[in-house]
């Protein structure tokens, strides 16, 4: 290559920034945070190259800190249902995300467990397996029942009978799979499945007659956490480390007949819960003292009233629920309501920043789904697509 006045140039001299892997990861990773940004950024096969690495998701997120929630999951019959929470660019349609599971023969023989680390977890007991839905690029992976699993009989009728939760590592594939399951007179075992080794660990379990709950359990640290509908007062807690289960008691306030409140981590790696009794959202948090005894603290409460903007009305008051728990984005999903007017906000628990979510939202429990983007040309389509491109979104699983 010459110059203008004939001198030669080498091709290393030549060559722009943004034809160097790290200084293109620099000025990528500056970008805005919203789901649109970064995939319609990558304009050549290199830049989506950089983007997909490891090390380039590590740093995005070093940055950008919690990703957005993207909408919200919902099982309705034999789907999968997806609810966009997000305006144009960063709507993503209904139809990309959403997934037929089964027949309709079949609709009540399956549950959604929650959404981590941009997975979906669905639990067929029929087939006796698990579902690992990417909705990004579609794939799903499957990982059968502990083939010794003994369930009671009544196990397929009751729907306070099991819970898990995915982990995952920063290549995305999933490392480990928990189980946790009532096996027969309330006795309550959990199960870790590890894909390194492609099996099913020991049976732990507790001598405490326990009953469990629908709602997604959360993950602090190393320990997984389950709400008990009984005992009524107590939280699961089950230690990845040492494999215990344990039962740690609720504050009084917590209750979850009331449908107001979920668990999140707490401060300095402790477990915590959100409570939400409109207009106000108190966070506690489990101390734990030198002398080994626990407490609950109320460190925040905050008031929303002016955040939501609800005009006061001669006709009722507002009422309120928690419908769900965005794990990754540490946001609560709430619902506000009288009479016929619903309306249902994400709440981020560190900056309070609301947003307000349009949809039918007639239950009491969705899946929050949360996360910054997918490298590569299947997040290229979905948020570049009208939201009238047709199909039922993924087929059936």
């Amino acid at each position: 290559m010459t110059t203008g006045r004939g001198h030669r140039v080498s091709p290393a001299v030549a060559a722009g920034p943004l034809e160097d892997d790290n200084v293109l990861g620099e000025i990528l990773v500056r970008l805005s945070p919203e789901p649109s940004s970064l995939p319609r950024a990558l304009v050549c096969k290199p830049w989506g190259r950089v983007a997909a690495s490891a090390d380039f998701r590590r740093s995005w997120r070093d940055r950008h800190g919690r990703p957005p929630v993207l909408g919200v999951f919902e099982k309705r019959m034999t789907t999968l249902l997806f609810t966009p929470g997000l305006q144009a660019p960063d709507r993503i349609p209904m139809e990309r995300f959403s997934l037929q599971v089964c027949s309709e023969a079949a609709w009540n023989t399956w549950c959604v467990l929650g959404c981590r680390q941009g997975r979906v977890l669905i639990m067929n007991w029929t087939l006796r397996e698990f579902l690992i839905y990417n909705p990004f690029s579609g794939e799903r992976d499957r990982v059968s029942f502990p083939p010794d699993l003994s369930l009671p009989q009544d196990f397929f009728d009751d729907a306070y009978n099991a819970n898990g939760a995915l982990l995952w590592d920063d290549e995305q594939r999933p490392l480990k799979l928990v189980l946790v399951a009532c096996t027969g007179h309330s006795r309550v075992a959990a199960r870790v499945y590890s894909s390194e080794t492609g099996t099913w660990g020991d049976s732990i379990s507790i001598p405490e007659p326990c009953r469990l709950t629908s709602v997604p359990v959360t993950v602090v640290g190393n320990r997984l956490y389950c709400w008990l509908k009984r005992p009524g007062n107590s939280i699961l807690e089950f230690n990845l480390d040492n494999q215990t289960l344990a039962l740690i008691t609720r504050p009084p306030r917590a209750n979850l007949k009331s449908r107001n409140c979920r668990i999140i981590p707490g401060e300095d790696g402790a477990v915590g819960l959100a409570l939400f009794m409109y207009p106000a959202i108190e966070l506690w948090n489990r101390n734990i003292n030198s002398h080994g005894v626990a407490t609950w603290v109320l460190r925040k409460t905050v008031i929303l009233d002016s955040i939501f903007d609800l005009a006061p009305s001669s006709t009722g008051q507002w009422r309120s629920l928690v419908l769900g728990y965005a794990e990754d984005a540490n946001a609560l999903l709430i619902s506000v309501y009288k009479e016929m007017c619903i309306r249902v906000f994400t709440v981020q628990l560190e900056s309070m920043q609301c947003k307000r979510i349009h949809g039918h939202f007639l239950n009491d429990l969705y899946y929050p789904f949360a996360s910054f983007y997918a490298a590569g040309p299947s997040t290229l389509q979905i948020l570049a697509r009208g939201n009238n491109d047709g199909g039922a979104g993924g087929g059936q699983a």
